[in-house]
């Protein structure tokens, strides 16, 4: 559900979002939305700091999420209900049609009856649905039904649902015993009036009357012929004489007019009229016997459905039996097949066992002494490589000794070589045992943070040759210093002298904001590099701290900034 009617305040332009969801305040007929400045204010007791109902207080939304979330279920719920009392129309339909004897017209007057009471309870509930499908926001004129829809849970709406629909059936059921449509009720009216005649009979053969003798024995007649007819007459069309009830009332009238012939005729007249009488009795005895012998005989359709059924049970049985033979039958088959193969098979693996228990032991024996030769080989070969052990310790301890003292030659050699020298055009060979560690274009700065990097990854003893390159040239450097790493990387303060190197004959100079590099005499002239003596190709000169620009001498070249066809590179050693 949306929020969009949810408001804004008339005094305090807040959202009116808040109700109160207590029993006094939901059933009264106010506005019930206000914001929380409002309701508190509304529910305070003579304007003290104590505020009615407080606990009460519910935001709107939550109350129509909830509200939301119940009409679900209860939507799907009355579509179950629906449904089932569709089904209970059905039923009563079935039960009600199953009364074939009687008029058609009939059995459709009570059909419509049930389907009426049914349908008003669907009805109902259909305008449930309908009410509870209005309501998509909060509204004031929906404030009850929202409110009771909140309130009710689902089990109490399904609980009352459950008696309504008991209600029904119990209603419609009295209904159909009402119209004599209740099979057991028949059985039970009519074993009833049987045992009234039998007990009024059984009185009249007691005490007759002197006076009326013969009014007794047609009363009496009358009993038997009614109680034997009963049965039959009980189960005919009401709006139709059958032939039975055409012989009572035959007899009925006959004794009414002999009666009257009787008072005033003799007695001799009284006996010829009782022969008659005896004689039509036995007569209609006959007939009633007759006509129950046929009824008797007749096949009903229970009888007929009672004979269907045996006879398909009957078939169903022989069939299912035999069916059940077969695969007896079968499965015998298939079970003895199985044991013949399992004897083979349990043969096959006793066969199959034996070969294998001799060739365990075979191979047993022969893995242990594998394991004794294995034994005797590790020993010998433990032994060999321990020799061998110490004679590769020897072997490198004798070759490290020869490394370190071509080491020491070979640094000897570097150091005569090229130690507190500067060179030009120096081939890269000679620096074949250095490592490259700085190799940039002219157009990157050298500053301080480059500096501590190369003294992090250098000692002080860590000789470093630092010169130019030319690109197209790599296997030449143009002009190179080479001297230790403590010697080169201090600052000095002099833009005209350079510091000279304990090494030899090179000056080193680093001066900030100015420039980096070597020269082979003590005086420079840095402005911003040096700029002393442009011919001579023993200086190298590189800006230091000096913003974004990199370069500018290598040698007589002098106005090298920012070139990309020049390198500066540092070799350690």
């Amino acid at each position: 559900m949306n929020n969009e009617f949810v408001k804004a305040c008339s005094i305090t332009q807040n959202r009116e979002e808040y109700i109160c969801m207590n029993e006094q305040c939901c059933t009264s007929n106010r506005k019930q939305l206000h914001c929380y400045e409002c309701i508190t204010k509304i529910h305070r007791q003579n304007n003290n700091n104590l505020v009615n109902h407080l606990d009460d207080f519910k935001k709107i939304s939550f109350i129509m999420q909830e509200v939301d979330k119940k009409k679900k279920e209860r939507i799907n719920f009355i579509n179950l209900a629906i449904t089932s009392l569709n089904d209970v129309k059905k039923e009563k339909f079935q039960i009600i049609e199953s009364y074939s004897n009687n008029p058609k017209e009939f059995l459709e007057q009570v059909k419509s009856y049930v389907e009426k009471e049914i349908d008003q309870l669907i009805q109902k509930l259909y305008e449930q649905v309908m009410e509870m499908n209005q309501f998509t926001e909060y509204q004031q004129q929906y404030h009850s039904l929202i409110i009771q829809l909140y309130q009710q849970t689902t089990n109490l709406y399904i609980e009352d649902f459950v008696k309504k629909k008991e209600l029904l059936q119990v209603k419609l059921n009295n209904y159909i015993k009402k119209m004599d449509l209740d099979l057991h009720q028949q059985i039970f009216n009519y074993l009833q009036k049987q045992q009234f005649l039998e007990q009024q009979m059984s009185q009249l053969m007691k005490q007759p009357s002197h006076t009326n003798s013969f009014l007794f024995k047609s009363t009496i007649i009358l009993i038997l012929i009614i109680i034997g007819l009963n049965p039959i007459i009980m189960f005919q069309d009401s709006n139709q004489k059958n032939e039975f009830q055409i012989k009572i009332e035959e007899l009925h009238n006959m004794i009414k007019q002999f009666k009257g012939e009787i008072e005033s005729e003799n007695e001799n007249f009284y006996s010829e009229f009782n022969k008659t009488l005896q004689d039509q009795i036995y007569n209609v005895k006959d007939e009633i016997d007759t006509i129950n012998q046929k009824i008797n005989q007749t096949e009903t359709p229970f009888n007929q459905f009672k004979n269907y059924f045996n006879t398909k049970l009957k078939q169903y049985n022989e069939t299912i039996y035999s069916q059940i033979i077969q695969k007896t039958d079968v499965n015998k088959e298939n079970l003895l097949a199985l044991q013949q193969q399992f004897v083979e098979q349990n043969d096959k693996f006793s066969i199959y066992n034996n070969q294998t228990s001799n060739i365990l032991n075979y191979q047993q024996l022969k893995d242990m002494k594998i394991e004794q030769d294995l034994k005797m080989v590790n020993k010998n070969i433990t032994f060999i490589l321990e020799v061998i052990e110490q004679q590769k310790a020897q072997l490198l301890a004798k070759i490290m000794n020869m490394q370190q003292k071509l080491q020491n030659i070979n640094r000897e050699q570097i150091k005569e070589k090229l130690l507190g020298k500067i060179h030009v055009d120096l081939e890269l060979k000679w620096l074949k045992d250095f490592v490259i560690i700085y190799d940039e274009f002219l157009t990157n700065p050298l500053n301080r943070k480059i500096v501590r990097q190369i003294q992090n990854i250098t000692e002080n003893d860590t000789i470093i040759c630092i010169g130019g390159m030319k690109v197209d040239n790599p296997q030449i450097l143009l002009v190179v210093g080479c001297d230790y790493q403590q010697e080169i990387f201090q600052f000095t303060n002099n833009w005209q002298h350079a510091r000279k190197s304990q090494q030899g004959d090179i000056y080193w100079y680093m001066l900030d904001k100015f420039a980096f590099g070597f020269s082979p005499k003590e005086e420079i002239l840095l402005t911003l590099c040096d700029d002393l003596d442009p011919s001579d190709q023993m200086r190298f000169s590189y800006w230091f701290e000096n913003g974004r620009d990199g370069g500018r001498r290598i040698g007589n070249q002098t106005q090298l900034i920012n070139s990309i066809d020049y390198k500066m590179q540092m070799y350690a050693f």
